[in-house]
This record gives C-alpha cells, structure tokens and sequence, in this order.
C-alpha cells in the first residue's frame, strides 16, 4: 500500500538499469537526484513541502506519519484523568476540573479526526477501505474518520534541470546541453500509485536526456547553435508524451545551455568572421564601382554642359553677326562713313611723318591700299604687288620697319 512508503526513497531495480543505461548512452556521470519522496505528520505538509532537504531535494510528495487521524495520544491521557477521578478519593472540585480536562482531551483528540488540512499549491490523495476514493484540494476539509489521506502531492509547477553530455550532432560533433523542464502532477493518484519521486526523477532524467539527443542528432553543427522556441516546443510534446501515463504535465522546456567543443567554436567564429569580412569586401568594391560610375556619369554630364555652353556662344556669335549685317544693311551711309574715318585716320598719320616722301599715285590710292589690307572681309591681301609698283612696295615695308599703325604701312621711305 502506497502510505507504507519509508521516509526517503531507495533506488528500484528499473530505476537503477534505466540509471545505468543513460549513463552507459551518454558517457556522462549518474545525474544528481533532484526530486524525492517524505514521510511526516499531517499537520506539518505546508512545511516540508516547501522545504528542500538537507541535499537539497525537493520534496513532491508527503506520506502522513500517521494513517488514522485521531489523536490516540490524547484520548489515552483523558482516560487515564478520568480513571483517576473516578477512582481516587478527592474533593469534589479537584474531581470535577479533572473530569472537564480529560473530557476536553477526548474531545480534541476525536474531533480532530473529521477535519483535514490541505495545504496550497497540493492535494490530498483519499482511500477508503484500501482503495482510492477520491481526491481533494487545498484548505481544511471534513472528512470521516475512516476515510484515510494517503499522500499529500505538490501540485505547483517544479523545476527540473536535465543537464546532457558529449551528444553528437549529425556530422558528429560533440556538445553539451542543459534543458530545465518545468512540469505539473495534474493526476496525484496516477501518480502515486504507479511511479515513486525517487524513480520518476531517474524517469524524468533518461526522458528528457533522450528527447536531447534525437533533437541533436537530427541537426548539423552548423544549425544546433540556432536552436529556439519551435526546438523547445518540439521537446515539450515529446517528453510530455512520454509522462502523460504518470498525471504529469511538462509546462515548459527551455534549452538554457548549447555548448560545442572550443575548437568548434573558434572554428565557427573564424568562419563568420571570415564571411563578414568578405561581404564587407564586396559591399566595399560595389560602392567603389558606384563612386566611379558616378563620376563617369559627372563627367558625361560636364562635356554635355561644355557642349551646350559652345552651341549657346555659337548661336549667340551668330546672331550677333546677324544683327550687324542686318544694320549694314539697313545704315550703308554710316558704314561709308567708317571707312573714310579710317582713311582719314591713315592720313593723318602719314602727315604725322615729316621724315618720309611717298608718291603713289593719288593720296586716296594710298589711303585705299592700306586700308585694303586691314579689311576685315578676310579677302586677298592688299599689299601692292612689289613688281607692277615697286616704290609702293618698298614703302609699306618701310612702313612696317618703323613700327607705323596697321594703316601706314602703304608708305614708302624718301630715301629710297
């Protein structure tokens, strides 16, 4: 019967080859025992409970001291008061204070038996005649003496660390993993009567360590330092299956530790390293070709403008001359009178000369054939030819020597 439990479990058969096969799998020393089973009075459950022990098990379930709960302690002292009373010669009121006491004893040790105290977060696990009647939840409850509460069960959620050693990965790589499991007995009656905490801890531990490595094996070294919430929900259903048969309920699963060998770690940084600084290389170069391609474009768009700045100049040259020619059209005496300005300042410069004799022909030839080779119609030159009148030839090279205006140089030396 389950309420005959001993204060602290000892290790099963079963538990013990289930030890000695995850040990025997994993390479890994024999996990640390996390849960265990007590045995204590009634009253004091709130308490043990909630307290670790002195190895620093947690205590999931409770056997009462006692089965029965009437207080035989102190229904044996009031009969033994009452005996005394009756049977001894005292006075009447010393008589009557120990009847009332040995009553009062009666009373509390009988009564106590049809009240239970149930505390939070746990449930009561009731049999009746041997066999489980029913179950009850926290507070004080009324119960008849010959119903018995075998086991007090924490019902609060409670951490179990499943540390894993050296599992190998899919390309074998060796690593380290810690999941802290939180699970719930929703079912205190399955739970105690099929399974003992000693041995559910050694369950809970080969569950949790083969839930670890069928997850590792399935990935790559590459791919088990990104495990997350989806991986962990993977875990969570499949340990929960496998307890379902116990009342227990697994309320999360977190992967607080993936550690690889150092040497895969180092490995792995070198190889992201390496791969960043290469996308930096490439984000580098592609900015590189960027700034060229920019300035190729900046100076597509300068010629453009230059050319454009040409045409403009062009267009405006042209229609300068066109304006010019329009009012040479238009004032053909004032462009007479320009020329005989330039004659006359021709002239004048040669009167300026009293040094130099020219005869050639009349004075307005002269004045004519300077004036012809400073013409800007861009025509033949209009120099004298030196063999049909040589003195007005050598008279403009005099002209010239002398450092004369542009309209002098028709004028020859006298003497010469």
């Amino acid at each position: 019967m389950a309420s005959d439990a001993p204060v602290q479990d000892q290790p099963t058969e079963a538990s013990a080859s289930s030890e000695s096969t995850g040990s025997t799998t994993t390479a890994t020393p024999p996990p640390t025992v996390q849960l265990s089973q007590v045995q204590a009075p009634l009253q004091d459950a709130a308490e043990v409970l909630a307290t670790a022990d002195a190895e620093g098990r947690q205590p999931i379930v409770l056997v009462p001291t006692r089965a029965t709960r009437i207080r035989f302690d102190l229904v044996v002292v009031g009969l033994v008061l009452l005996a005394i009373g009756a049977f001894t010669d005292l006075a009447l009121a010393p008589r009557a204070g120990v009847g009332t006491l040995a009553i009062i004893l009666i009373v509390i040790g009988v009564v106590r038996a049809f009240f239970v105290s149930v505390p939070e977060g746990s449930q009561a696990v009731l049999l009746q005649r041997g066999r489980f009647l029913a179950r009850i939840g926290p507070g004080v409850r009324f119960l008849r003496p010959g119903i018995v509460v075998s086991h007090i069960v924490t019902t609060r959620d409670t951490p179990f660390d499943a540390p894993s050693l050296e599992i190998a990965t899919g390309d074998d790589v060796r690593v380290n993993v810690d999941l802290l499991t939180t699970f719930r007995i929703i079912a205190p009656e399955r739970f105690v009567f099929a399974i003992s905490a000693f041995d559910f801890d050694q369950v809970l531990q080969a569950t949790c360590q083969e839930a670890i490595r069928m997850l590792v094996r399935s990935k790559v070294s590459t791919e088990i330092l990104d495990v997350g919430d989806m991986d962990a929900e993977q875990l969570r259903g499949q340990i929960g299956t496998r307890l379902d048969a116990y009342g227990v309920e697994i309320v999360r699963v977190v992967l607080t530790h993936v550690v690889p060998p150092e040497q895969f770690v180092a490995s792995h940084e070198a190889r992201r390293l390496a791969t960043l600084q290469r996308a930096e290389e490439e984000e580098l170069h592609a900015l590189e070709l960027l700034r060229q391609a920019d300035q190729e474009a900046l100076r597509r768009q300068q010629i453009r403008a230059r050319r454009e700045e040409i045409d403009l100049e062009a267009d405006n040259e042209a229609g300068r001359i066109e304006r010019l020619e329009g009012l040479l059209r238009r004032y053909p005496t004032a462009m007479r009178w320009d020329v005989d300005s330039q004659r006359l300042n021709v002239a004048r410069a040669l009167a300026a000369n009293s040094r130099a004799l020219l005869q050639v022909g009349t004075p307005a030839d002269v004045a004519g054939a300077l004036l012809m080779q400073t013409s800007p119609n861009g025509g033949a030159s209009a120099e004298p030819d030196a063999a049909t009148e040589p003195g007005a030839a050598s008279g403009l090279a005099e002209a010239r020597d002398r450092g004369l205006p542009s309209g002098t140089r028709a004028k020859a030396s006298a003497r010469h």
